[in-house]
């Protein structure tokens, strides 16, 4: 895509039509809109440092709201077949620019990691895309947060090897 592509892609989106895809291994895909987001069981976290992969601090984010990624995984009817399939399943979470962070099922759902890994929808009390009605992904309790902080989060695919 050229940059004037990019640009017109980016001024034609509003908080109208962003839409979180959850796809994969589910029964049917799932798409959440801003306000479903919104709507679900928030979480908030205060001063979370942002690490580069190379230990490099790159700041802090704000105190900032959102939603669990456990919480929105389980709004899917995910797709298990068998007794061990979610000890084989990974998430792909991407962005819109085609940037990809994995996440493993166990991760998510069977450690404290989980407990942080976040859609973020606001930061000091403000949306985070005004413009665009997107969504961010962090997972706090990684040592180095930069590597898997998602930007423009638009979609979560569930994949079983």
């Amino acid at each position: 895509m050229n940059p004037e592509q990019k640009s017109s892609n980016k001024q034609s989106r509003t908080g109208e039509d962003y839409a979180l895809r959850i796809c994969g291994r589910v029964t049917a895909p799932l798409v959440l809109d801003i306000e479903e987001l919104r709507a679900m069981d928030p979480v908030v976290t205060d001063g979370l440092p942002m690490i580069c992969g190379n230990g490099d601090p790159k700041g802090c984010l704000g105190r900032c709201r959102g939603v669990l990624l456990a919480d929105i995984i389980n709004r899917a009817g995910i797709l298990i077949t068998g007794h061990n399939d979610t000890r084989k399943m990974f998430l792909i979470a991407a962005s819109d620019d085609g940037y990809q962070v994995v996440f493993s099922w166990q991760e998510i759902f069977n450690t404290p990691t989980g407990d942080g890994i976040m859609v973020l929808l606001e930061k000091d009390g403000r949306s985070l895309y005004d413009e665009y009605g997107a969504v961010d992904l962090v997972s706090a309790r990684d040592f180095l947060t930069g590597p898997r902080y998602v930007r423009r989060l638009r979609s979560v695919e569930i994949v079983k090897v």
